[in-house]
């Protein structure tokens, strides 16, 4: 007798047949529908189209996107890699040395060649900052976001007239 309550509760027995099931299956294709709506409108399905693979072609065919334009981020620029710096940390307990890495994007080529010539300035600015530092000052994606500000910060001093639209750190050891 508890199997057939079991039944009847979950509708599967007895033929009295449940409301229950159908009206489930169209709430669910209705839900799956909005959410594929949603996805499709707000450009996640790479089909709207065909922008996505438009877009890779046009930028393939060297056009910048336009810059400003809200929710784009500008085109990226050239960019000059800055050669190792290994300096000492400030530390009173031991010795502690880090090697870092770093590229500068700049807006055009002209501020690229800007900043191959205030190089000797830059890598003076650079180690001086950096070799006060101590170990949990780079320790951290947000000491190093700390640091990369702070780097930021004196690069657009080191260098009037040249439009610095980014710092990249792409290397760090600290030993």
């Amino acid at each position: 007798m508890a199997e057939e309550d079991i039944e009847k509760a979950a509708g599967i027995g007895g033929g009295g047949g449940s409301k229950l099931v159908p009206i489930l299956l169209v709430v669910n294709v209705v839900l799956v529908g909005a959410v594929l709506a949603v996805f499709l409108l707000r450009g996640g399905g790479g089909g709207g189209g065909g922008g996505g693979d438009h877009a890779v072609a046009t930028e393939k065919a060297g056009e910048k996107k336009a810059e400003g334009k809200k929710g784009e981020p500008p085109a990226p620029g050239p960019t000059v890699k800055l050669a190792d710096f290994v300096v000492h940390l400030r530390n009173v307990e031991s010795d502690r040395y880090a090697r870092l890495s770093f590229e500068i994007e700049v807006a055009t080529e002209e501020d690229k060649n800007r900043i191959g010539a205030l190089m000797p300035r830059i890598r003076d600015g650079f180690i001086t900052y950096l070799s006060d530092r101590t170990l949990d000052e780079l320790r951290g994606s947000e000491a190093i976001g700390r640091t990369k500000l702070a780097l930021e910060e004196r690069l657009a001093q080191m260098t009037p007239g040249v439009k610095i639209q980014a710092l990249y750190v792409t290397d760090l050891v600290i030993q």
